[in-house]
């Protein structure tokens, strides 16, 4: 019974700890001048790169969802400096300040309504 109980604590212990993601866990597209032989090329390149910046970091992750997202990051920054297309929030990809026009001065007419027949819509 010891033996067992000691057995289910290590393997408990071991899945506890945080390990290397095997792979990015978010979509990456090659960009619009780059073939797939490029695009291969980049992503192993990235997953390298990837793999020996978390590996050689000072600061491990406290769970697997860490690890990933930490993963995930580096290679998106990597992927993306080589010019391939990588998600990006929602908040960012639409430009939410819009144009701001003063009202007109107090006492200002109204513009003039055109007269004649108006041109067909479009």
């Amino acid at each position: 019974m010891l033996q067992i109980l000691t057995i289910l604590i290590s393997v408990f212990l071991l899945s506890a700890c945080s390990t290397m993601p095997s792979g990015p866990s978010i979509l990456v597209l090659p960009g619009g001048d780059k073939n797939f032989d490029q695009f291969h090329n980049d992503d192993l390149q990235c997953r390298q790169l990837t793999h020996t910046q978390l590996a050689t970091s000072q600061q491990d992750a406290d769970s697997r969802e860490e690890a990933q997202q930490n993963y995930d990051i580096v290679y998106i920054q990597c992927m993306y400096g080589k010019g391939h297309k990588v998600p990006v929030p929602g908040e960012l990809m639409y430009d939410t300040e819009q144009e701001w026009h003063p009202p007109p001065p107090p006492n200002t007419p109204a513009p003039p309504k055109p007269s004649g027949p108006r041109p067909p819509s479009p």
